[in-house]
């Protein structure tokens, strides 16, 4: 298990800036003590994060996010980096090198988003996440009456934290950007004032006391007139919402430490797509003789669950694959935890099917949830069976295979019960890394034996790459060369087979989130690891071992990673 936070104490020599001397970082235990105080100043800054990892004395707290309190958390964070500059390599120690690479990219993106990105003043759907107070209703860490305390906590300090971003916005951003901020924050004024009800009643704790009630309405007030302060903007909104070529590179190089040229980075993602879409034009032929593809998927798509089915036969499902990966011998599952299979909650519900493990750090509330997400009972029976059509027997497994087995689910088991890990390992996660593991699972998963003669698994994985494949190519087209809105949406449509309305809602995504790229880069960049690695290894090669050792680290960016594994790392991870 991951270990937690320890005290920083004496037996090191301390600067005049309360860092330990240089001399002393090379020491492993003194090095790791130095980075669990890094962390716990950025919990300190990021109260949130601290307590959905597990560390629930930042419970019942939001972050300050006032223009005193950035600065002060920016000079903070300068030091830090300055100091780790200074450090040297770590010492002659591999996990140490890698614990000191991490930390220096950690601190660094953080700088970097507060100073360069700053989504403070142009993405108000970076802040989102902050106000939900789920968590405190779901896992059953502490009692219910001290976990709604301090939900309570943070709903009465919601007007406070909106006034606060209400004035940090800037007049520039993007309409796609503020329409998808209007329609998030909208949900969560409804999440506060029907699902948060809700969740309290169907909790079996009797009603929920009279100042958390008074609490969430309050807030959901509070985020009405923040709503309604961004709906002003809209009609001078620029249309523009392009962090550029500059900004879009840094996002990499201090995300996922790739500093190569975004021309490479696309060429490559181009011609995935290229390779996927030509696949996919054989599996479907192999089906169907002389059907176009979209009638083949359609065919795919009629065979799913009944609406009562979809639970118990999903759960069935995951049993079948997790004894297939011990069959196979593809991975180690260090446990015989597994994650419980339930509906989706309301709030969440624009996800088909979503993975939610416990915090890395959490030493209560440690289950899993797999959230699957149900009909609505008042939905007519053709929009009944156009949902249930998503969740076709192919596309399920493959969700499922990269939600729980192998992907996200068994990715957090190797954290939680591998090896131990340096606090550093288990905080400083790559987008690349996480997500790229997970979607890195489909495709293997398919090439081994487990896909052997089900090609309308391979056709489903291949559609799923492809909408990474857009999500990819349109993130640096839209943000580095002018590609609008509807010409993302149009290249998804054209490229994943998709209908008009998912297709937009992707492309919007990309306007606020550019880091989802991250899906297809994590899983090329583990691909071309994978190689170089069974190249290296020889006859001693095995994709088990390839993979517990992969997952043995964290979730590194696959560019540190690199050095770790190979004995001939290369100049770059692509």
């Amino acid at each position: 298990m991951i270990p937690g936070l320890s005290v920083y104490s004496n037996p090191l020599h301390i600067s005049s800036e309360g860092y330990p001397t240089m001399s002393q970082t090379g020491a492993g235990s003194a090095f790791q003590e130095f980075s669990q105080r890094l962390i716990q100043e950025f919990w300190n800054f990021y109260p949130t994060a601290g307590s959905r990892i597990g560390r629930h004395e930042y419970d019942g707290r939001l972050p300050d996010l006032s223009p005193v309190s950035v600065r002060r958390r920016v000079d903070q964070l300068g030091q830090g980096m300055a100091f780790l500059e200074a450090a040297g390599s770590g010492g002659g120690n591999a996990e140490d090198w890698l614990s000191l690479q991490l930390l220096k990219l950690f601190l660094k993106r953080e700088h970097f988003s507060l100073t360069e990105l700053r989504p403070l003043e142009n993405n108000p759907m970076r802040q989102v996440g902050y106000l939900n107070v789920a968590g405190y209703l779901q896992r059953d860490y502490a009692p219910m009456a001290d976990r709604l305390q301090a939900a309570t906590r943070v709903l009465q300090q919601v007007p406070e934290f909106l006034d606060t971003l209400t004035t940090a916005l800037g007049d520039a951003i993007g309409r796609p950007v503020l329409e998808m901020s209007i329609e998030a924050y909208s949900g969560m004024a409804r999440f506060y004032r029907l699902d948060l009800d809700k969740a309290v009643a169907a909790s079996g704790h009797g009603d929920a006391p009279p100042e958390f009630n008074d609490a969430r309405e309050a807030a959901a007030s509070a985020i009405d007139r923040f709503v309604s302060g961004l709906e002003t903007r809209l009609a001078k909104a620029p249309a523009d919402f392009a962090i550029g070529s500059k900004i879009y590179s840094a996002m990499l190089e201090t995300g996922e430490g790739l500093d190569v040229p975004l021309s490479q980075v696309e060429d490559l993602g181009q011609r995935d797509l290229e390779r996927n879409l030509e696949q996919l034009a054989q599996a479907a032929e192999s089906i169907s003789p002389g059907r176009s593809v979209a009638d083949v998927v359609a065919d795919v798509s009629g065979s799913h669950p009944t609406a009562e089915g979809l639970l118990p036969e999903t759960r069935d499902m995951l049993e079948d694959i997790r004894q297939s990966l011990i069959d196979l011998d593809l991975i180690t599952i260090p446990s015989e935890d597994r994650c419980q299979v339930v509906e989706t909650p309301t709030y969440m519900r624009y996800a088909f099917a979503a993975m939610d493990t416990a915090g890395a750090l959490e030493t209560q509330a440690t289950e899993s949830f797999y959230y699957v997400t149900p009909v609505e009972p008042e939905w007519t029976a053709v929009q009944q069976e156009e949902w249930l059509a998503n969740f076709n027997y192919d596309t399920l497994r493959i969700i499922s295979i990269h939600e729980v087995y192998p992907g996200h689910f068994v990715h957090h088991l190797h954290n939680r019960y591998g090896r131990d890990l340096p606090l550093v390992n288990g905080v400083a996660s790559s987008y690349a890394f996480v997500e790229g593991w997970a979607h890195y699972t489909e495709q293997m998963m398919v090439e081994t034996e487990y896909g052997a003669g089900q090609p309308a698994l391979l056709l489903t994985q291949l559609l799923e790459a492809l909408v990474r494949n857009c999500r990819y190519l349109c993130s640096i087209r839209m943000h580095t060369q002018g590609m609008s809105v509807d010409d993302a949406t149009r290249f998804f449509m054209d490229n994943a087979y998709m209908g008009e309305l998912p297709a937009r809602r992707e492309a919007m995504r990309g306007t606020f989130d550019p880091g989802y790229l991250s899906y297809t880069l994590g899983k090329l960049m583990i691909l071309k690891l994978r190689e170089d690695y069974q190249r290296e290894q020889g006859s001693a090669y095995s994709l088990k071992e390839f993979h517990d050792r992969l997952l043995s680290y964290g979730a590194p960016p696959v560019s540190l990673l690199r050095k770790m594994m190979l004995k001939e790392p290369g100049d770059s991870a692509i």
